[in-house]
């Protein structure tokens, strides 16, 4: 198979992924056709070293996670969640939360949490969001985001714990503020 039919065949496999996943790092709809393009570049001149020690989206996802560490520094820093809400179509995210039509007040509620979710999120180093966005959003196990991020299980399985007593603490102290 030559080089450019094993691309096709990733872009093929793998961009809705990689798009979503950028969506959410970016959190614009034409910043994340930018990162996800310029990954599937990258990969052209890395495919002749892929070894596939993990899978073709781990890889992938490993050198879209570089180009948007430079996106980054380019920008100047992180992008909230509440920024990726209002600049996209996630604005009624929070809504998906809802089963079975709850009442106005659990609506209320749900909608509040989930903000108070956003905002601990947006408190969180990158490399702990990216955790979270990877097992949660994205369904990854730890060994794959391991692989994907370059680092060992430990590590991940540490980073999703400190995020996730993170978040846990930012609702818990939001709760015993409520009347």
């Amino acid at each position: 198979m030559s080089i450019n039919e094993s691309l096709q065949e990733l872009v093929h496999s793998h961009y809705d992924r990689l798009f979503r996943a950028a969506l959410f790092m970016c959190g614009s709809p034409e910043a994340a056709e930018d990162l996800v393009q310029e990954t599937f570049l990258a990969a052209v001149t890395s495919l002749p070293s892929f070894q596939g020690r993990s899978s073709s989206y781990t890889w992938l996802y490993g050198v879209m996670l570089n180009k948007f560490k430079g996106w980054l520094r380019q920008k100047g820093g992180p992008i909230s969640l509440q920024q990726i809400a209002e600049e996209s179509d996630l604005a009624g995210a929070s809504e998906l939360l809802a089963a079975d039509e709850p009442g106005a007040h659990e609506q209320v509620v749900r909608r509040e949490t989930a903000q108070i979710v956003r905002e601990a999120l947006d408190e969180l180093p990158h490399h702990h969001r990216s955790v979270l966005a990877l097992r949660y959003l994205e369904g990854m196990s730890y060994r794959e985001i391991a692989e994907s991020l370059g680092c060992s299980l430990g590590t991940v399985k540490s980073r999703i714990h400190y995020a996730l007593r993170k978040v846990a603490g930012k609702l818990e102290h939001r709760r015993g503020l409520a009347p």
